[in-house]
């Protein structure tokens, strides 16, 4: 039997390298005005990070986090049924976008209440792109486990 928590928590954490290196890419260019170690570190301190040690907390605590993402898509997918694993990876990635997006406006965190239309734009590609590896991850995961 499959384990799927744990298939899906490391599907979260590696569907989540690349996302990640994107986002800090996007705010050296220009494209985002945040990335996603400012939401877990606005989300925990109320501020975005302050230094390097900061910024590298919230990027184990991002990844914990897309682990846990990971989990509960692997735990919901059977009973949406295992067709187009990637399609509904996607769409996860897209809501789990909308609800962290809409979160900072129903707390009142000022800090990433407002943000410019290009960073929504951006990080719900972003989202769409980890959603999607996500998905890609898992069912690897899962073939790998049917071929031992």
């Amino acid at each position: 039997m499959k384990d799927r928590f744990f298939y899906g928590f490391i599907a979260g954490i590696i569907g989540g390298i690349v996302p990640l290196l994107i986002s800090f890419g996007c705010k050296t260019l220009g494209l985002t005005t945040i990335v996603w170690v400012d939401f877990m570190s606005t989300f925990m301190l109320a501020r975005r990070p302050a230094n390097a040690a900061e910024i590298a907390f919230f990027i184990v605590i991002q990844f914990i986090f897309l682990g846990v993402l990971g989990a509960i898509f692997a735990m919901i997918l059977p009973y949406i049924s295992g067709e187009r694993p990637l399609f509904k990876g996607a769409v996860y990635g897209v809501t789990v976008w909308y609800i962290l997006f809409s979160i900072p406006y129903l707390l009142q965190l000022h800090d990433l209440e407002k943000v410019p239309l290009k960073t929504a734009i951006v990080h719900s590609v972003i989202s769409l792109l980890w959603g999607i590896a996500l998905a890609d991850v898992l069912k690897r995961l899962y073939n790998r486990e049917a071929k031992a």
